[in-house]
């Protein structure tokens, strides 16, 4: 077998030596527009929210929330969904953005 056929079946994730299951999983889309094909454990850890922190908790880009202090992986395409960019600098966790954008329309409606 080839080293390409059989780097092909491995799981996308760098950090993971499993084979993908005969039908494999997709994960995170690639700037490529494909998503990452993952192993069952992958996916499993990618689809609770755990995948950065699994995988990627030694890797450059973690940042804090700067309204709920949260730890977030700016560093990978993986959690590029995770974050807003603050315009005065420092990031946002999604879940304190949507809070503040709520909280936003609540002030316009109400004037």
């Amino acid at each position: 077998m080839s080293s390409a056929s059989s780097s092909s079946k491995l799981c996308y994730n760098s950090e993971c030596k499993e084979l993908k299951s005969e039908r494999p999983r997709k994960g995170w889309r690639l700037r490529t527009g494909d998503y990452a094909e993952l192993c069952d454990r992958c996916v499993s850890v990618y689809e609770e929210g755990r995948f950065c922190e699994t995988f990627h908790l030694n890797a450059t880009g973690w940042r804090c929330c700067e309204t709920c202090g949260k730890q977030v992986h700016c560093g990978c395409i993986v959690s590029s969904h995770a974050f807003t960019l603050l315009d005065p600098g420092g990031i946002e966790c999604m879940k304190c953005a949507r809070k503040n954008v709520l909280w936003k329309k609540e002030e316009v409606t109400s004037s």
